[in-house]
């Protein structure tokens, strides 16, 4: 029996090895695209195909599905630790644009199969996400991509709580995030690609391009980026008849006149990804281009970022950066963390192939409306911004210290590789004390949060008692970067702006002014100066001086009775 069922098995293998094993996009001559349950199918396919390639399952995701990834390596290792170069490419995180998820599986089929393949990419380690917004994929319709030419059927970009996956690699709320995280800790990528499709203006190219800015990484990998991988992936998608420009990062208006550099910040993967020194990119197919043209596209510029992984040694660059901090921090000296830029104003000249923007009447509200009138094209030098300059930052610390009731933060620094410890008995630092002082918020829900911006805090030296069980955070060359971002209060997608302390902004205790009125008095006959600060505030604001609360409340917030709590940043920095 034992025998007869092997004889089936091996009948069935070499059945299925000799079929022609085709893309979605392929099958249906660049009209269709995989559905989740199909595309996860080709790439168990492809697993039973090959001993060169492996299919894992991380974690959990909101679609109550794993996190896949598949990996090819040439060498047949697929333990996490590895000499070679490694490259993430992330699909379907905007189950919408598709076309990276035929491309990357197109290119993973044909390492199963071709043994001269598999020797041109055996330097370099390549991981395939094939979906990532997997409730998302499997919302699938004809319709919701109004601008975008094909496929016939895909999916939704809102994940299964309507959250845009390409917001949530600080925040987390997803639990396809945290599986993101297993696998980008796991693997330790040094490049990573994330695959989608642009809206915006019109204009002949195919690809575009977003980087990470190199002046978000250290000395090496800058070097590395802006003068051997960006150069030479524009040349080489050239070179293969694909012309590529970067990200057209204009809306509701024409490119002709110029564009700044698309800017993240660690909410989008490229963003995220950077700060933990992995070299990122979004590759961008243009949504009024043929969908089987898009898939080509991306298909070409993977196959030149793989081979440009394995050429450049991107580890080499990572690993200098890193040493170099740390052997700063060994000395006991403290430097800058920067986390917030912006554009520098300083613009090259930037070769651009574009359509002429003209207006006419609209057939619908009967006002100007834009088009682009590809009978009349151009090429001309633009403005392109691409320099940006640092407008924050925080200094790197020997240690955070985070009390123990704030579960939510400490779970997701350990997620993101922190080293976490926890202290094994009460204990009494001098601490680094941040007292939120003011910030803007949001109107409308963003993502679930009505994230706050523009934070201001005052710092302060304070000596604290923490107790047992209380978080001690300990930066490394690694996460630092990772740590200021989301720690450092006023960085832009911080723990603080995205909501995680929002209890610290309410005041829990009060007083009944009938009664604080004679303690208040009490105060004011016994403390000159604090009498004297009240008249000054009467003098200087007249609503002030006309409400009686207010001064109440001005005595009451000066008093031993008011909350030592109330804005006080529960997140404490031991410095060098």
């Amino acid at each position: 029996m034992r025998i007869i069922l092997l004889t089936i098995l091996l009948a069935l293998m070499n059945n299925l090895a000799g079929q022609e094993l085709l893309t979605e996009c392929e099958r249906s001559e660049g009209t269709c695209t995989f559905t989740y349950e199909a595309g996860i199918r080709f790439c168990e396919q492809i697993d039973s195909l090959s001993p060169y390639i492996s299919l894992f399952a991380y974690g959990n995701t909101d679609a109550g599905e794993p996190l896949h990834l598949l990996v090819f390596d040439a060498d047949k290792n697929f333990a996490p630790e590895t000499t070679k170069e490694v490259l993430l490419i992330n699909n379907a995180i905007h189950p919408g644009e598709p076309d990276g998820v035929e491309a990357s599986l197109m290119i993973m089929r044909d390492l199963a199969k071709n043994e001269g393949l598999r020797k041109k990419y055996a330097g370099v380690r390549i991981l395939v996400i094939p979906f990532y917004n997997i409730d998302g994929a499997m919302n699938r319709s004809a319709f919701s991509r109004a601008n975008q030419l094909g496929p016939e059927e895909y999916g939704f970009r809102g994940s299964g709580k309507n959250l845009d996956l390409n917001r949530d690699f600080i925040k987390a709320d997803a639990l396809n995030t945290f599986a993101f995280y297993q696998i980008f800790h796991t693997w330790n990528p040094h490049v990573f690609v994330d695959t989608h499709v642009s809206n915006g203006a019109d204009y002949p190219y195919t690809m575009t391009l977003i980087h990470s800015q190199e002046e978000k990484y250290g000395d090496h990998c800058a070097s590395l980026l802006k003068t051997r991988l960006l150069p030479e992936l524009f040349i080489r998608m050239k070179t293969r008849g694909e012309e590529m420009a970067p990200y057209v990062n204009v809306h509701g208006q024409s490119p002709d006149s110029g564009f700044t550099a698309f800017l993240e910040t660690p909410r989008f993967s490229n963003g995220y990804t950077s700060l933990f020194d992995c070299i990122s990119f979004v590759s961008e197919t243009h949504m009024l281009k043929p969908y089987a043209k898009r898939v080509s596209a991306t298909r070409l510029f993977l196959e030149e970022l793989i081979l440009l992984t394995q050429e450049v040694n991107p580890s080499l660059s990572i690993n200098k950066d890193r040493l170099a901090r740390a052997a700063y921090a060994s000395r006991g000296h403290s430097y800058a963390i920067p986390y917030a830029w912006e554009s520098s104003g300083i613009c090259d000249s930037l070769r651009f192939k574009g359509y002429a923007a003209e207006y006419k009447p609209s057939e619908v509200s009967e006002q100007p409306r834009l088009f682009y009138n590809r009978s009349k094209p151009f090429e001309k030098n633009i403005p392109f911004c691409d320099d940006f300059k640092v407008i924050a930052s925080g200094q790197s610390v020997r240690a955070y210290v985070i009390p123990q009731a704030w579960q939510e933060v400490v779970e997701r620094l350990a997620a993101n590789g922190v080293k976490v410890e926890t202290l094994e008995g009460n204990d009494t630092f001098q601490v680094m004390e941040a007292r939120i002082l003011s910030f803007e918020t949001m109107k409308f829900p963003y993502e679930g949060h009505y994230v706050h911006s523009q934070t201001k805090v005052r710092w302060s030296t304070q000596s604290r008692l923490f107790r047992k069980g209380d978080y001690l955070i300990i930066p490394d060359a690694k996460t630092e970067a990772f740590l200021a971002n989301v720690l450092q209060p006023e960085a832009p997608d911080s723990y603080f702006n995205w909501n995680f302390f929002d209890a610290i902004l309410q005041q829990k205790e009060w007083f009944s002014d009938y009664v604080f009125e004679d303690i208040a008095a009490e105060m004011l006959r016994n403390d000159p100066e604090l009498k004297a600060r009240l008249e000054d505030k009467k003098a200087a604001d007249p609503h002030f001086a006309a409400s009686a609360f207010e001064q109440l409340y001005f005595v009451y917030r000066n008093s031993p009775y008011f909350e030592e709590s109330f804005k006080r940043y529960p997140v404490y920095l031991i410095p060098y």
